[in-house]
């Protein structure tokens, strides 16, 4: 069972305790999706717009099914390869369209590399007006950019630590969008070959 990895945090101030009391809401779930393969999606201003695809958060694009079919030109991240997987005639057969087997890793049924964007809807309860609102992200891979009600919020590209984000300023009561933007690109120059991030180790996903 998957542990909720997103949620809103707010503190609520107690005076009478002289103490802050945390309340949350996960936004785990169904969330709208869309691939910027182009990496179009700021100049066309996509986190004002909602797409029709959805994809279900915690996750990744990898185990939703979303991406591109693997193939023998398949842009991969890390580089320790077998070299006569591509012109030995005995591996022919894995090499054609539909039977795609490859001896470096682990293989995906789809990959993708590059930026893709996450949005979904949420309501902000009556009670958390004036209060301090944290929109917190667990594991993403790699770069996140948010976006709340079309105006920007941050970035924030570890690898190691949760993405949090205050969001306190953009948000009204009620209903709002929270656009994210994630680049699992290799956004620092950590390595092709790297444990975080290659493909023969965990897999360059993306996803939160």
């Amino acid at each position: 069972m998957k542990k909720i990895l997103l949620f809103l945090l707010v503190l609520v101030s107690c005076s009478s305790a002289k103490q802050e009391i945390r309340q949350s809401i996960s936004i785990s779930g169904e969330w709208n999706f869309r691939i910027d393969s182009l990496d179009k999606g700021i100049q066309y201003r996509w986190f004002n717009q909602i797409s029709d695809e959805t994809i279900t958060l915690p996750g990744s694009m990898a185990e939703n099914g979303k991406g591109e079919e693997v193939t023998v030109s398949t842009g991969w991240t890390g580089d320790i390869r077998n070299m006569t997987y591509f012109n030995d005639e005995k591996y022919a057969r894995y090499r054609k369209p539909g039977n795609i087997k490859i001896p470096f890793w682990l293989k995906p049924d789809k990959y993708y590399k590059g930026v893709a964007w996450y949005q979904k809807e949420i309501v902000v309860p009556e009670g958390w007006k004036g209060k301090n609102i944290t929109l917190f992200l667990e594991r993403p891979h790699w770069e996140t950019t948010v976006f709340v009600n079309g105006s920007r919020a941050g970035t924030e590209n570890s690898l190691a630590v949760p993405h949090i984000y205050d969001i306190t300023e953009f948000l009204n009561e009620g209903k709002n969008l929270i656009s994210i933007r994630v680049d699992n690109r290799m956004i620092i120059a950590v390595g092709v070959n790297s444990h975080s991030v290659s493909d023969h180790t965990q897999g360059n996903w993306n996803g939160i």
